[in-house]
């Protein structure tokens, strides 16, 4: 044999040993002609078949150890091997807790071992005007650039029943809102006092009203009736006045005439009679309430005064504690008709008043030095028509008895700074 004919057969024998060791001689087509070899070419392929086999055990041998190797890893996961996983903390459950007063709203809780109570998160964004953006793993509330994220996991946050609750307390503690407990111990959440200064140097006509009635059971010129009510409403309407609460003096540049209705001692027909007629008109009026007096003979009750409330067409604000006469009360006793008075509208409405009205007029110099501790405003009984840079705690008004059609004159000024003494 030549040379170049045993270099030839050595390369077939490669070859032939190669495609064993694939498994693939089989797949050789048949017009490749594999040439005879020699005995001693045949032996020499004979003998690498067992190399060939043992390479297959090679493999074999290392993707056991690579499978193996690829399992510790798992394992040291903690993927693939449930067994060993580290278990999730439990969330924690939370069941009914007791009702609380949600901005002026009885609420139901949901409350932890702990004792965390939890509101839900919509209505309490709604109450405390507040943007919240929900997802299933936290609670974001906004407000003037201010933002609190609370954790969806039992301790801030959670959800039950497609509804997202938060922990009301610590909501209202970031963003400055109100919480404190009634006398009966419910827990309520309220909207801080307004202290924003009004606008200077502009007329407001302040209307005087108590009772609304075509019957009367008491003094007969305090009750205006419905229909001169109706009437005073109309002209308003008609004449382009717009009627504004006192937190609107802060921006009277929005309204061209503004006017305030105000009624006091927070008579039943207030509900009854007046509110229809602010529904028909979308007409604003603030309501003076005594808080001793709620639910007596011929007042509102809670129910009725939360509901006025909630309607965006009143405010509630205070005639003191108890509509005694200031002018000859003590400081202590002060302190508790204003704070008392406040604080019970506070907890009903869920807004903090920032008026009080002096019962019947009645005043003192150190009324008035206790009314400034706890209001933004203080008002008197007849007057003139107020202008904003005068004293905030000797708000005049201007009385509508029975019997008043018109109220042209008493509205003439609004919206100018002409001098109106």
């Amino acid at each position: 044999m030549t040379e170049k004919e045993e270099r030839r057969m050595k390369c077939c024998a490669l070859l032939l040993s190669l495609l064993l060791c694939l498994g693939l001689t089989g797949c050789v087509p048949a017009e490749v002609e594999i040439p005879a070899m020699p005995v001693q070419a045949a032996e020499a392929a004979e003998a690498e078949e067992p190399a060939a086999e043992e390479l297959k055990e090679t493999d074999k041998s290392a993707g056991a150890e690579k499978t193996a190797g690829a399992e510790q890893v798992l394992a040291g996961t903690g993927a693939g091997n449930t067994a060993e996983r580290e278990p999730e903390p439990e969330r924690a459950s939370a069941g009914a807790g007791a009702d609380v007063l949600l901005f002026g709203v009885t609420a139901p809780t949901l409350e932890t071992a702990d004792g965390t109570r939890f509101v839900s998160a919509e209505l309490f964004a709604d109450g405390g005007h507040l943007i919240l953006q929900e997802s299933e793993d936290a609670a974001v509330l906004c407000r003037m650039g201010e933002r609190l994220r609370l954790a969806a996991d039992g301790t801030q946050a959670l959800w039950q029943d497609g509804e997202l609750w938060i922990d009301g307390v610590r909501a209202a503690e970031r963003f400055g809102l109100l919480t404190g407990e009634t006398e009966d111990g419910v827990l309520y959440f309220a909207r801080p006092q307004n202290t924003d200064l009004p606008t200077p140097n502009v007329n407001v006509p302040i209307l005087m009203y108590h009772a609304v009635g075509d019957e009367t059971w008491g003094y007969s010129d305090l009750f205006v009736r419905p229909s001169e009510l109706e009437n005073h409403l109309q002209y308003l309407a008609d004449n382009g006045y717009e009627t504004i609460f006192f937190d609107d003096l802060s921006h009277l540049e929005d309204y061209e005439k503004p006017v305030i209705l105000t009624f006091d001692d927070g008579y039943d027909d207030n509900y009854t009679e007046l509110y229809p007629l602010l529904q028909k008109y979308q007409a604003k009026a603030t309501i003076f309430v005594i808080p001793r007096d709620l639910g007596k003979a011929h007042k509102m009750t809670a129910e009725q005064i939360q509901e006025l409330a909630q309607s965006g067409l009143v405010s509630i604000q205070s005639h003191t504690w108890s509509h005694g006469n200031l002018s000859c009360m003590d400081e202590a006793t002060l302190i508790f008709e204003m704070e008392h008075s406040r604080d019970a509208i506070t907890a009903l409405t869920g807004e903090m008043p920032s008026v009080v009205c002096y019962p019947e007029g009645t005043r003192s110099d150190l009324s008035i030095a206790v009314a400034r501790r706890y209001y933004q405003y203080g008002l008197l009984m007849n007057g003139y028509t107020w202008n904003t840079s005068d004293d905030p705690f000797y708000v005049t008004r201007m009385f509508i008895p029975r019997g008043q059609w018109s109220i042209q004159w008493n509205v003439e000024k609004a919206g100018t700074s002409d001098p109106w003494r």
